[in-house]
């Protein structure tokens, strides 16, 4: 067995370090592009175990960055309400009323 030259040897640590640079940078933007699309196949309305199959991740994966991102049924059925509508809507859950249902009343008051 021969000993390899010590330059060899450090150009080949130093190639394998700046590799392991790029697949950490890529797995960094991989993981923010999945991120960024279960938010926003929760926003369009999939439920969270929909958007658990189609992204081939744990269901409680799916509820840590939907917890992150503040995205839950309220703030989903939340969007898109007019300032007035959304008083209603926060009005009618704080009554009691099912969020869809408070929703589709907000929507019809205005």
């Amino acid at each position: 067995m021969s000993i390899r030259p010590l330059p060899a040897v450090q150009a080949e640590i130093a190639v394998t370090a700046n590799r392991l640079a790029q697949l950490a940078v890529e797995r960094r933007l991989s993981r923010a592009h999945q991120r960024a699309g279960i938010v926003a196949d929760f926003d369009r309305g999939l439920s969270r175990a929909a958007v658990a199959a189609r992204w081939g991740v744990e269901y409680a994966y799916v509820a840590q960055v939907l917890w992150k991102a503040r995205r839950n049924e309220r703030t989903r059925r939340a969007r898109g309400l007019s300032p007035s509508q959304r008083a209603d809507y926060e009005r009618l859950l704080r009554a009691g009323v099912r969020s869809r249902l408070a929703r589709v009343i907000a929507l019809s008051l205005q």
